[in-house]
């Protein structure tokens, strides 16, 4: 069983604690998730010269960046699950060599189409970089820290969102040194050069080859686990059977759940689709329909699978009783605060960009506004985090989350450059801060021989939700002629509350002991 520490009585600084290979394990996700950062976020300042460039409607490109969140769900449910089976490096390093590239690639777009593609593979390889970096970075990590440094960790995201508002606002329109030697690249510096910087983070593949071992909780709970699978197929499977068969077997395996979950989601979709426009009248029902079929196939395969005596693979038990409360409350934190921050940051600098050509604002307040709130992040995320050590994990959300919904209106509500730029710069610290600790919580929330997987599903789950943020607003201030102020500040307001109640709701795991035991796979 998982204990919990005391984390007051110590006789040596919290620092000097972790060994040398925890450190290096820590730096490893830290440098993963500060790049991913950096390419995912240039998309954000690039939207309307790409728009303009290839005569699209912003909608459409605040599409590609949807499609970009949407499937980070694919990247990480599937280096999640090979995280929990191959290791927490193998997947760390696919990831980051997937997401520079296709970066790269994307900057030589010849067509919308292409960037579309590209833009939208890079999701696989961002989704895949947060459970790997996570799981490896929060199990290598002692319990008496773990918060701080989960909000230095996740709060290195607006590292990397400093990195790309710098060098928007410091390159772009200089003399361009790859002109003539690089296709697409024009006299002066653009989107494209943008998108090609972002293959740097390849580099960080060599400190994680060379420096970075796995956690030694993952090595013994994989230890466990083989032994246990071992004594199950010995005293239920009888004589062993030749590797085709195993793998004809589990691809059979696989199939009966596929099969089965279409029948479940397939007639839950029609009686949802029958039953809403009773209720709402929308052009959205079927899509609405569609996802909450989805959401409840998912709780109710392996509950039905339980009661029938089915294997399962091992990530279904996060729905079954004993976990199923955690995880439904989990997906919903997940969800509201993937929208919280895709109502604040996504189309922030389009906003910014809308008042520099009406004159209210100059690229100075656009820029300053963006790199420093971004740095205040990642100081809020610490800060936070060490609350995250001595009042828990819920306070370190709820308190930033509930002083974010009177910070909104100040920098929303006004067309004062000093307002708008401060009131940013405040909300980093608040609305922009309340994201420190999803390494640790989701890391505490869940089993050894599951946490990379689950923590991947629940974690990008949201990006499900946050991804139709941007279009959502977009449609509303451009479509419905609102502006992105009136649309930002509702959608900021509502999710911060959601934020709240879900984490209200949850469990709170400060100071638990990340153990090799095996829970769930008995």
């Amino acid at each position: 069983m998982a204990t919990v520490t005391d984390v007051g009585q110590h006789s040596i600084p919290w620092w000097r604690e972790p060994t040398k290979d925890q450190w290096y394990a820590w730096t490893a996700a830290w440098l993963g998730w500060t790049l991913d950062a950096f390419d995912f976020t240039i998309f954000l300042l690039i939207m309307l010269p790409i728009s303009q460039e290839f005569g699209v409607p912003l909608v459409a490109v605040t599409a590609v960046f949807t499609a970009t969140l949407w499937l980070r769900l694919l990247g990480a449910t599937s280096a999640g699950w090979m995280a929990d089976r191959m290791g927490r490096r193998a997947p760390l390093m696919i990831s980051i060599l997937w997401y520079s590239l296709c970066n790269f690639i994307a900057g030589f777009s010849p067509t919308f189409s292409f960037l579309f593609f590209f833009r939208a593979l890079l999701g696989i390889g961002m989704g895949a970089e947060w459970p790997a970096g996570a799981a490896l970075a929060m199990e290598a990590w002692p319990a008496r820290s773990r918060g701080f440094m989960s909000g230095l960790l996740q709060g290195s995201w607006g590292i990397g969102y400093a990195l790309s508002s710098a060098c928007y606002y410091g390159l772009v329109g200089r003399t361009n040194p790859l002109y003539g030697i690089l296709p697409y690249a024009g006299p002066t510096i653009g989107w494209r050069e943008m998108l090609w910087i972002g293959v740097l983070p390849a580099l960080v593949c060599v400190w994680v080859r060379f420096y970075v071992k796995e956690p030694e909780v993952w090595a013994e709970n994989k230890r466990l686990l083989n032994e246990q699978s071992k004594a199950e197929r010995a005293a239920f499977q009888g004589p062993a059977v030749s590797t085709s068969r195993r793998a004809l077997r589990g691809s059979i395996y696989s199939a009966s759940w596929l099969a089965n979950a279409a029948v479940v989601g397939g007639l839950l979709f029609l009686a949802l689709n029958w039953a809403l426009p009773f209720v709402l009248h929308s052009s959205y029902n079927t899509f609405i329909a569609a996802l909450s079929a989805a959401y409840l196939t998912v709780f109710i395969m392996p509950n039905l699978g339980r009661e029938m005596g089915a294997k399962m693979p091992l990530l279904f038990h996060i729905f079954t009783p004993g976990l199923a409360w955690n995880t439904f409350t989990a997906c919903a934190w997940m969800a509201a605060s993937f929208c919280v921050y895709y109502s604040i940051w996504a189309l922030f600098p389009t906003y910014l960009q809308t008042l520099e050509k009406q004159g209210i604002v100059t690229a100075w307040h656009s820029w300053a506004a963006l790199f420093f709130a971004n740095l205040v992040v990642f100081g809020g995320s610490a800060i936070w985090g060490w609350v995250a050590d001595r009042l828990g994990r819920r306070w370190a959300i709820i308190i930033p989350a509930f002083a974010a919904i009177f910070v909104t209106p100040i920098y929303l509500l006004t067309k004062d450059p000093m307002w708008i730029v401060f009131g940013f710069i405040v909300q980093g610290m608040f609305g922009g801060s309340i994201y420190g600790q999803n390494p640790s919580y989701l890391a505490e929330r869940f089993p050894t021989e599951v946490r990379g997987a689950a923590s991947g599903l629940v974690y990008h789950q949201g990006a499900i939700w946050g991804g139709l943020v941007a279009p959502v607003l977009t449609y509303f201030a451009v479509e419905n002629q609102m502006g992105f102020a009136t649309p930002m500040l509702y959608s900021t307001i509502i999710c911060l509350a959601i934020t709240i109640f879900a984490v209200l709701l949850g469990p709170e795991t400060k100071g638990k002991t990340l153990t090799a035991e095996v829970e769930v796979a008995a």
